[in-house]
C-alpha cells in the first residue's frame, strides 16, 4: 500500500511537470530545466519502485539497440573531454552537457508506462500554445514587442522587427516553434486520414488554424534555414497525405520566392543574402565548415574536445565558433566515432517514427504522433545542415522530448502493449 501511494505520488508530479514541459519548450527555458528536472526526479524514484517490485519488467521498458550508439556517444565524448582538455572546469561542462541522456531515459520511461489515449485531451493546450506564439511573432515582427531583458535581441531592420519569441535568439525560437508546428501538422493530418469520433472532429479545423499561424510566425523569424526547411518537410508531409496539397503548397512556395526576390522588402533582402554586404551569412558559414573540417583532420578520433571549437585556439582563426553543422560539430569536437554514434541514433528514432506512422494497426493518436515526430525530425535535420540546432540548450530540449516519446511508442508497439 505504502509503494501505491508514493507511485500515485510520483505519477500526479510527473504529469504536472509533463503537461508543463511542452508550454515550457515555445517560451521558456528556465521552465524547462524545472519541469524537466522534476520529471527526471519523478521517473527515477517510480523506476525504483517498479524495479523492487518487478525488476525484469522495469529494465525491459528501456532495453532497445538504440542505447549502443547513445551509451557510445557517452563514452566517446567522456574520453574526449578527459583526454583532449586540460581544466578540470572544462571536462565537468562537458559531462553537464551529457544530462541529455539521463532527461532522455527518464522521459522515455515515463511515457512507456503511462502513456494513454486520454492524453489526446491535451492537445488543445498544445494546439493553443501554436497558435498564440504565432499571433505574438505576428505582433513582435511589427511593433518588437519583448518582455525586459538585460539587453534587447531584437535587430531592428527598417521598420521590422525580428521574431526571438520569448528566447533570446532567433534561431531558438524558429527551431521551437518549426518542430511543435510539425508535430501539430502530424497530428492533424492523422486525424483527416482516419476515421474519428465526432467530437475530434472540429479539432482539425483548430489544428489547421493553429498550424497556418505558427507557419506564419515561422516565416516572421527571418531565419533562412527555418524558411528552406519548413518548406521541405511541408511540401513532403502534405504530398505524403495528399499529393495535389504538397503540389500546392510546392507552387505557393516558389511563387512566394519569386515575389519577394524581387521585392524591396525585409523578405527580398533575406533571400537575397544582403543584409549585411561586409560578411554574409553564407560566406560566414563556408569559412566556419573550412575551419572545422580542418579540426577534423588534425584530430580525428577524439577531436579538439567538447565545445573546445567554440574557443579561441592558437592554430586556428579567433574568429572561430560552433560549426554551424551538426555532425560537423560533433566531429570537430568529440571525433569521428561519437559522430557516427550521434548519425546511428539519430537514424533510429527517424526509423521508428517514419515505422509507426506507416502502422495500419497503430492506435490513430500513437499514428498522429508518430507522423509529427517524422516530420519535426526531419525538420530540426535539415536545419542542422547549415547550423548547430542538437548544441542549443532550448533546441535540444525539445528534441530529446521528441525522442523519447518516439522512443516509447514505438517500444509499446513493438512489444503489443495494449492502450487505455
Amino acid at each position: 500500500m505504502r509503494h501505491l501511494a508514493t507511485e500515485t505520488l510520483f505519477y500526479r508530479a510527473g504529469i504536472f511537470a509533463l503537461a508543463l514541459l511542452p508550454i515550457a519548450h515555445l517560451t521558456s527555458l528556465g521552465v524547462m530545466e524545472s519541469a524537466g528536472f522534476l520529471l527526471l526526479a519523478v521517473s527515477i524514484g517510480l523506476f525504483l519502485i517498479e524495479w523492487l517490485t518487478d525488476g525484469s519488467a522495469v529494465f525491459g521498458r528501456v532495453r532497445s539497440i538504440v542505447v549502443i550508439p547513445i551509451v557510445g556517444y557517452v563514452a566517446m565524448t567522456a574520453t574526449s573531454a578527459a583526454v583532449m582538455l586540460v581544466h578540470t572546469e572544462d571536462q565537468l561542462s562537458a559531462l553537464r552537457e551529457l544530462k541529455w541522456v539521463l532527461y532522455f531515459f527518464a522521459f522515455a520511461y515515463f511515457f512507456e508506462k503511462y502513456f494513454i489515449t486520454s492524453w489526446e485531451r491535451y492537445l488543445p493546450v498544445f494546439t493553443s500554445m501554436v497558435f498564440l506564439m504565432g499571433a505574438f511573432s505576428i505582433a513582435q515582427f511589427f511593433y518588437g514587442l519583448e518582455y525586459p531583458r538585460s539587453e534587447s535581441v531584437l535587430d531592428q531592420w527598417g521598420e521590422y522587427f525580428r521574431v526571438t519569441g520569448l528566447f533570446n535568439l532567433p534561431q531558438s525560437f524558429a527551431g521551437n516553434l518549426g518542430m511543435a508546428l510539425f508535430m501539430l501538422l502530424g497530428v492533424t493530418l492523422a486525424q483527416i486520414d482516419s476515421p474519428a469520433p465526432s467530437e475530434v472532429r472540429p479539432a482539425r479545423y483548430r489544428c489547421a488554424a493553429a498550424s497556418l499561424l505558427g507557419a506564419v510566425g515561422l516565416i516572421l523569424t527571418l531565419t533562412r534555414a527555418a524558411w528552406v526547411a519548413g518548406a521541405v518537410v511541408g511540401v513532403l508531409a502534405l504530398g505524403r497525405a495528399k499529393k495535389v496539397w504538397g503540389v500546392t503548397l510546392l507552387l505557393a512556395v516558389l511563387v512566394l520566392v519569386a515575389l519577394g526576390s524581387g521585392s524591396q522588402t525585409i523578405f527580398g533582402d533575406r533571400l537575397s543574402g544582403d543584409i549585411d554586404r561586409s560578411e554574409r551569412s553564407i560566406l560566414h558559414r563556408e569559412a566556419l565548415w573550412e575551419v572545422n573540417w580542418g579540426i577534423v583532420k588534425d584530430h580525428p578520433l577524439l577531436g579538439v574536445g567538447p565545445w573546445q571549437n567554440l574557443q579561441d585556439l592558437p592554430a586556428y582563426p579567433s574568429d572561430i565558433t560552433h560549426a554551424h553543422n551538426n555532425v560537423l560539430q560533433v566531429l570537430a569536437s568529440q571525433g569521428v566515432v561519437a559522430a557516427l554514434f550521434y548519425l546511428s541514433f539519430c537514424a533510429y528514432f527517424f526509423w521508428a517514427a517514419y515505422s509507426l506512422s506507416s502502422c495500419d494497426t497503430a492506435h490513430r493518436v500513437v499514428r498522429g504522433l508518430a507522423l509529427g515526430s517524422l516530420y519535426s525530425q526531419s525538420y530540426f535535420h535539415l536545419l542542422g545542415l547549415v547550423d548547430s540546432p542538437f548544441f542549443d540548450q532550448e533546441v535540444k530540449n525539445m528534441i530529446v522530448f521528441i525522442w523519447a516519446l518516439t522512443f516509447a511508442l514505438h517500444q509499446r508497439e513493438r512489444r503489443g502493449s495494449p492502450l487505455n
